[in-house]
């Protein structure tokens, strides 16, 4: 007699990108003073969302990025881009961070590492000093965890969210979650 065994196989499968699209956006905040006490008068950063943001405005997560990485945390810019952002796998309809419930928004942060990069939105040593016409170079202020905390707060307000639901990030992200106390209202 022959018997047949039959042996499940599990493939991992990497989880569909976020959809829809992403789109990077951007806000300036001007005449911004850093915890040194210098004045950067046109501090622009990119961002991006997931999810709506409800009436009462209180179901908004923020995602401080990594230290080389930028605001792109989930899906692509195009369906042909070749991967998508770096936490997709739990930002989405059904995962961890569900935007069908939650409203994520993602933050470059200043003098971000990929200022060379056309998807990252960032004020520091290579953009312009407005008073020179010439980068910034060696004259940018020195800026402090609590001036990027500053700079999330200065989002937040922007887009008129009391409270953040929550903070969270990946390594330096997370240390400037850690700071938030500080400038950032959390529930």
């Amino acid at each position: 007699m022959i018997k047949l065994i039959v042996m499940g196989v599990v493939i991992a499968m990497p989880a569909a990108a976020y959809e829809p699209l992403v789109e990077k956006q951007e806000f300036t905040l001007t005449e911004f003073v850093t915890d040194g006490g210098e004045t950067i008068p046109e501090m622009r950063l990119g961002y991006e969302t997931y999810g709506t943001l409800n009436e009462a405005r209180d179901n908004a997560i923020l995602i401080p990025h990594y230290f080389s990485g930028s605001s792109h945390a989930a899906g692509k810019y195009a369906e042909g881009d070749a991967a998508p952002g770096y936490w997709d796998a739990i930002i989405g309809s059904g995962k961890p961070i569900d935007t069908d419930k939650w409203f994520v928004v993602s933050v470059d942060s200043p003098v971000n590492l990929g200022a060379n990069d056309p998807n990252v939105i960032t004020t520091g040593p290579a953009s312009i000093n407005p008073a020179t016409d010439q980068p910034w170079g060696m004259d940018f202020p020195i800026l402090t965890m609590g001036d990027f905390v500053e700079t999330q707060k200065g989002l937040m307000d922007q887009l008129e969210i009391p409270k953040w639901h929550a903070v969270m990030g990946p390594q330096w992200g997370a240390s400037r979650a850690m700071n938030g106390p500080r400038a950032i209202p959390i529930c």
